[in-house]
């Protein structure tokens, strides 16, 4: 059995302490050989957008942005479709390394074994 993180992430700017963790764990599990699938939801997907997540700041964090590239390199983020279109940002103006996705993709990965969801 595949052990796989599978990371919900509610908040961006209105909860940077959130977006550290999140990222901070799924940075983590990455480098301990955990699969990790980030999932945007909510405000969250305000961070598949460039130039978001390099403005916020964390004290005593590694660079947020660090964090995020280092998911991108080992994980999957995926933004969910529906947040994005009531916050009206386009498919055109996602990051290159976000996936928009919507809830049958969230609940396959949920039911996959070896999934373990945590929410942020």
């Amino acid at each position: 059995m595949s052990r796989r993180f599978v990371l919900r992430l509610t908040h961006a700017g209105d909860d940077v302490e959130r977006v550290g963790v999140a990222l901070t764990v799924g940075s983590t599990a990455l480098a301990s050989g955990v699969d990790v699938e980030l999932w945007l939801v909510h405000e969250a997907v305000e961070l598949a957008k460039p130039g978001v997540i390099e403005a916020l700041r964390l004290e005593h964090s590694p660079p947020l942005i660090d964090l995020w590239n280092s998911i991108v390199k080992g994980g999957t983020i995926y933004a969910c479709t529906q947040c994005l279109l009531r916050r009206g940002i386009t498919a055109g103006e996602l990051r290159e390394s976000v996936t928009q996705a919507g809830a049958p993709a969230l609940v396959a990965s949920l039911v996959e074994e070896g999934a373990v969801p945590l929410e942020f």
